[in-house]
């Protein structure tokens, strides 16, 4: 039997073949982008560290020392306003810096303010907050104004929280994105966003396992340098200064990629300009109503936006009946995050799957349809402890109000992993059918009002209630908003089935 070495060359090369692109698609990193890639990866790495990090703390903070009923004070009056002003300071500073030292400014302001609070501000807190006294004088005198009474008494809490949720917005969305899509070819983001977005995931993760580490973390310190300070100042050090480390790397990494990675051709893109023909929240308005399609969506956002934080703030009032200090409540969190940054993984790389094999109404309405039976289980137990939860309880033997806790912990980090996968690539794809004008200007009209009117509008609701019954708690409305919960998810599967129907007329339209 003689052995054709043509037939074998050729076998060769179809293996060669098939492992190149086996190869491609799991690094389809070129070899002269990779120093481009990792530089940008771990800027990428490090905002999203810092920002997992801030997130479980000031929740912690807040939730555990001033009340988890506060969080939607804070978010209406606190948050939405600052983020207003923000805008503003940096459309400013856009028109009189250069992009590069706009960037170190605002890193730089936010790291300031997080060395004060660590080392400064929240070792002192009981000398720089009112008296517990005055504040009890206070809110007796004036019972409607309870809540925003506690907020100013302990302001350098409310101050943390205000400048953590800012960075999600101003660093992350702002800077980073605008940062990376000036310097980014369209073939290159078609290569390097997928990566980034699993990259994502794994930096939730590890913070999230850091986090449940915390006290483990907090005790070797303490006994290694023999440490005086009380343990949850110290564990608000320890969190801080990682913080602050990852901030001076983002800073030298941001540095190295203006100075040493990227070459003249990219630089030459960089360019952080306004637009003049930004759309406002009129227009916005004006497009939603003009167009079913635009209104459908923005109503899916919307819903989205109330169903979460309908059930976020009962599930962490309910989490500091267990976890009752800044420390026990941030390992908490961590635990939360973690398993998020897993399942989100694990709806990234079957997502595509299922819109392919099963079509966009079963893939967009999977998210509420999670978001509805978990919420539903959540509600049950927690506004029925005694009943329902009793009856879990004695099958699996633990506490009532753990229960609740577990099953809302379940319900955020299913809701949130299916949100940042199925939930968002639907609504993208919702769009692409439109005629161009009304795909870009559309976009950004519902992007604006369902997005703001989402996230303010519930906080809005829950805090309206807390003024207008002071001595209310999340346990007392609880079946209130489960009331509001099971409307605004029927409202949001409504909008997924019909909007369902204008996606296939237009995808009909488009093709004729």
């Amino acid at each position: 039997m003689t052995i054709n070495a043509s037939n074998i060359e050729n076998s060769f090369s179809k293996i060669n073949s098939h492992f190149s692109k086996l190869t491609d698609y799991i690094w389809p990193i070129k070899r002269h982008e990779i120093s481009k890639f990792l530089f940008i990866t771990l800027l990428m790495f490090c905002i999203l560290f810092i920002q997992n990090l801030i997130r479980a703390l000031k929740d912690s903070i807040v939730t555990t020392m001033i009340g988890a009923e506060t969080i939607s004070f804070l978010k209406f009056w606190g948050v939405m306003p600052s983020a207003f002003l923000i805008t503003v300071i940096y459309v400013k500073l856009v028109n009189r810096m250069k992009a590069e030292n706009i960037f170190y400014l605002i890193i730089s302001i936010f790291l300031t303010f997080f060395a004060l609070f660590a080392y400064v501000i929240f070792p002192n807190h009981e000398m720089l907050h009112l008296r517990p006294v005055t504040v009890h004088n206070l809110t007796a005198s004036l019972p409607n104004l309870k809540w925003f009474i506690l907020l100013l008494s302990k302001w350098s809490f409310s101050l943390f929280y205000i400048i953590a949720e800012l960075w999600p917005n101003v660093v992350f969305a702002l800077l980073f994105w605008q940062f990376v899509n000036n310097i980014t070819t369209v073939e290159e983001s078609k290569r390097f966003y997928p990566l980034f977005g699993l990259l994502s995931q794994t930096g939730i993760y590890l913070a999230g396992h850091f986090l449940e580490n915390l006290s483990n973390i907090n005790y070797y310190v303490t006994n290694k340098f023999a440490l005086q300070s009380s343990f949850h100042t110290l564990s608000i050090q320890i969190i801080l200064t990682i913080v602050l480390i990852l901030g001076i790397v983002s800073i030298k990494t941001f540095w190295l990629l203006n100075h040493k990675v990227l070459d003249k051709k990219h630089m030459a893109l960089l360019r952080f300009k306004t637009k003049n023909k930004s759309i406002t929240i009129a227009k916005s308005f004006q497009m939603i109503l003009s167009s079913r399609h635009i209104r459908l969506i923005a109503t899916l956002l919307i819903c989205y936006g109330i169903a979460i934080n309908l059930v976020e703030g009962p599930w962490k009032a309910a989490a500091t009946k267990i976890y009752k200090t800044p420390t026990e409540y941030a390992a908490f969190i961590g635990s939360y995050l973690s398993y998020t940054g897993v399942f989100t993984i694990f709806f990234v790389l079957l997502g595509s799957n299922i819109v392919r094999r099963m079509g966009w109404f079963t893939s967009a309405v999977i998210t509420p349809s999670i978001v509805f039976i978990t919420g539903i289980l959540f509600f049950a137990v927690n506004n029925f402890e005694g009943f329902a939860g009793l009856i879990i309880a004695n099958f699996i033997l633990t506490d009532p109000a753990l229960v609740a806790i577990t099953i809302g912990a379940i319900q955020n980090v299913l809701s949130k992993s299916s949100k940042y996968t199925l939930f968002d690539s639907t609504k993208e794809m919702a769009y692409v059918p439109l005629e161009p004008e009304i795909k870009i200007s559309g976009k950004a009209a519902a992007d604006v009002i369902g997005t703001k009117l989402g996230k303010s509008g519930s906080a809005f609701l829950q805090s309206l209630i807390f003024i207008i019954l002071p001595s209310a708690s999340y346990q007392s409305i609880s079946i209130c908003l489960m009331i509001i919960f099971i409307l605004t998810c029927v409202t949001w599967i409504w909008a997924t089935k019909e909007l369902n129907k204008e996606y296939k007329n237009s995808i009909k339209f488009s093709q004729k």
